[in-house]
Order: C-alpha cells, then sequence, then structure tokens
C-alpha cells in the first residue's frame, strides 16, 4: 500500500510516496537524517541544494561500491559452484 512519508531536514520538509515496508522505511529516514547531521552545521554557508547534492553524491558512490562488491562475490560463487565446490 503506498503512503505518503515526510522527513524534516532543518527548516524544510520533504515528502514522498512509496510501498516500502515500515521498516524499511524507518531505516531509510533515520539514516537520511544522521546524515544530514554531518553536514547541518554548514547549511548556511552550503546551502540546502548543495548539502543534498554531497549526500546524494555520496549515496551513488557507496552503492556503486557495494554493486561491485556483490558483483566479485557472485564471480568467485559462481566460478566456486562451476569448479565443483560445494557450498554446504
Amino acid at each position: 500500500m503506498k503512503r505518503k512519508i515526510t522527513v524534516k531536514l532543518g527548516r524544510r520538509e520533504f515528502s514522498l510516496v512509496t510501498d516500502e515496508t515500515s521498516e524499511v522505511i524507518q531505516k531509510t529516514i533515520e539514516r537520511i537524517e544522521r546524515e544530514f547531521k554531518k553536514y547541518e552545521p554548514y547549511l548556511e554557508e552550503a546551502g540546502m541544494e548543495k548539502i543534498l547534492f554531497v549526500m546524494l553524491a555520496n549515496s551513488v558512490l557507496e552503492n556503486v561500491k557495494l554493486l561491485e562488491s556483490l558483483e566479485k562475490l557472485k564471480k568467485k560463487l559462481h566460478d566456486f559452484v562451476k569448479s565443483g565446490g560445494e557450498l554446504f
């Protein structure tokens, strides 16, 4: 079921519509708020747009690294199984 979620960052509120589970939504909001707190002291100097861009860039970078790691693990698993290795 889709629902509207609102997150307050600084003096601004941002809303999104999602059908994710409450647990996933809560973890996501907590992570966004935790990341924003790191940059909040620079809000006056840098502005919201720049802070949000830095947060986005950091998130995408982390995602790229995780996907690369996942692909390496999948290849290792594939090679292991192909060579006749048994998992259990």
